[in-house]
């Protein structure tokens, strides 16, 4: 076998030309080693002198190792040469060819050469080293990676507000369309069948849409109707003592029957006392003494709990709630009357607990020159992100602004009936403006941009200063779509620091968004003190007019009779 072996090597023609190692020095350009087989000789085996030796496999095992250590280093961005460091993708490979070492004719072998001088260099510089040979991308590369949603939610929204509008207007009718507040006179036929001349005031909306009552019945924020107020308790308490001093009143001549004071019953309608409350409450179900039956009964008017004990003529030309089977106001709930659900005919018990009007209000309009206006701009920037984000982001956003915007304007302007989606609207404005600022370098004229943007801002909060539009609800809007905008909007990162950072900021504005709600919510519900911020309503409204806000102005002691 060995003789074999020998006889196939001596059979290479000495003429053919060496040949030629890759990567190697000249002097490796040699014919290839040819390893002496063992000889069947050796009882004990033994290697001949021109066999490896195992340092040399050592050294061979050791180049092998190098190799893929430097190439899956390569693959990863990390690299000993600096000039080749974060080429990853771009870059190419430094072709490096190890190839055993060869022996030579005796057991000798030559050197291997020196390997290159490299300039060590610290942590910090190869890091920077490395993120300046980042290509960052172009605005179309990232507008073009980003996934592309339709805009459903935004249909269904915009659908949603249009035909609520349509039903209530139906279903209430249009309100006075003027920018001061209208009276209607008339003459009614009162107590005793005497003519009294009655006047009433009717609130416009120039928006053209239902009257603020017509809103209230249909859902609108209206704090009375979610929680506790003191100074209505108060109301009722006066109101409770001053019919401590009411007497049963039978007038002269129809012999008809109703709660008076002693010195109106015998002197304006020549009547007779008969006594107090329990004895009209028995004439309610026998006609014993009042052949004309009891003809005074609590009449609810407004939404600020007014009540007063008229006739039933009247109380229908005052627009109010006639409570025929009741003598006096401190046993009807006029607040069960104002805030009743005309959608689902539900109304408040003792306790106003009226929580959905936080999400109700949101779908429901001003008029029709709101839902143009602030539709058409809501259609728009909601259009947009909703592509971008998606409905699942783009909801939470939503509600969160919404309900966000009503919970600031509950807390500082508790009697102003708001409805309308001006507080998701500019939730929506603070997502693009973080989107704006995110994206400073991407953005085709970001400084133009950013200037359209707070035109737009300043716009709407003056709009916000005329009745029926809410700018607390617009700046809690705001602030709370901000905050939400880094929680819920999926972030474009470069880089491991830049995803750190923004990681950072979802983590901080998570646990401000749940502190803020759970304050806000807490300050609501245990404040029930109605003149929180007397000067806060001049935010929502501008007195323009001496009577321009007269309707609107939140200081509701003005509607208590102190004495």
């Amino acid at each position: 076998m060995a003789t074999d072996l020998r006889e196939s090597q001596e059979s290479v023609p000495p003429s053919a030309p060496p040949m030629q190692w890759r990567g190697r020095p000249a002097s490796y350009n040699e014919e290839p080693p040819r390893y002496q087989s063992l000889s069947v000789d050796d009882s004990d085996h033994h290697r001949g002198p021109e066999a490896p030796t195992p340092r040399d496999r050592r050294n061979t095992l050791n180049r092998s190792l190098a190799f893929a250590g430097a190439s899956i280093g390569h693959f990863f961005g990390v690299h000993d040469d600096p000039t080749t460091r974060g080429h990853r993708r771009t870059g190419t490979f430094r072709q490096v060819n190890y190839s055993p070492v060869p022996y030579v004719e005796g057991g000798t072998q030559d050197p291997p050469p020196p390997p290159p001088p490299q300039r060590q260099q610290s942590l910090i510089t190869s890091t920077l080293n490395r993120m300046r040979r980042i290509r960052e991308p172009t605005r179309d590369e990232v507008m073009g990676s980003l996934p592309k949603f339709w805009p459903v939610t935004t249909i269904l929204i915009a659908l949603l507000e249009i035909g609520l509008l349509i039903a209530v207007i139906v279903l209430f009718g249009l309100a006075p369309i003027a920018f001061v507040p209208t009276t209607v006179s008339d003459t009614i036929v009162g107590f005793n069948n005497l003519s009294e001349y009655q006047t009433r005031e009717i609130v416009p909306n120039f928006f053209i849409g239902p009257s603020s009552s017509s809103l209230v019945h249909s859902g609108a924020m209206y704090t009375p109707c979610i929680r506790d107020n003191r100074d209505f308790q108060l109301l009722v308490a006066r109101t409770s003592y001053e019919e401590s001093k009411l007497r049963c009143c039978k007038s002269g001549s129809l012999e008809q029957c109703g709660m008076l004071p002693q010195d109106i019953c015998i002197g304006k309608y020549s009547g007779s006392v008969l006594g107090g409350a329990s004895r009209c409450r028995a004439e309610l179900n026998s006609t014993s003494d009042c052949n004309g039956g009891v003809v005074l009964h609590p009449c609810c008017v407004g939404i600020l709990g007014e009540c007063s004990i008229t006739t039933e003529a009247n109380c229908t030309f005052q627009e109010g709630y006639w409570h025929k089977d009741k003598l006096l106001c401190s046993e009807v709930d006029c607040f069960a009357d104002t805030c009743r659900f005309d959608w689902i005919n539900r109304t408040i018990n003792e306790i106003p607990d009226q929580g959905l009007r936080f999400v109700s209000a949101i779908f429901l309009n001003h008029g029709v020159v709101t839902l143009v206006i602030v539709g058409f701009i809501k259609l728009y920037n909601s259009w947009m992100i909703e592509r971008r984000i998606g409905f699942l982001r783009f909801i939470c956003i939503y509600f969160t602004s919404g309900v966000g915007g009503f919970l600031l304007s509950g807390i500082f302007d508790p009697t102003s009936v708001s409805v309308g989606g001006s507080g998701p609207l500019f939730g929506l404005i603070g997502v693009l403006l973080v989107e704006l600022l995110q994206s400073w370098k991407w953005v085709k004229k970001p400084c133009v941009e950013l200037i359209k943007m707070l035109v737009l801002i300043v716009l709407l909060l003056a709009i916000g200063t005329l009745p029926y539009v809410d700018n607390f609800s617009q700046i809690g809007g705001f602030i709370f779509g901000v905050l939400a905008s880094f929680i819920f909007v999926p972030y474009i990162t470069l880089g491991k620091w830049d995803r750190a950072i923004k990681l950072c900021l979802i983590l901080t504005s998570l646990p401000i968004v749940i502190t803020l709600f759970l304050f806000g919510f807490v300050i609501f519900y245990f404040n029930t003190e109605l003149n929180f911020c007397p000067a806060c309503s001049y935010i929502n409204c501008i007195p323009y007019t001496p009577t321009f806000c007269s309707e609107f102005i939140s200081n509701i002691l003005s509607f208590i009779p102190i004495q």
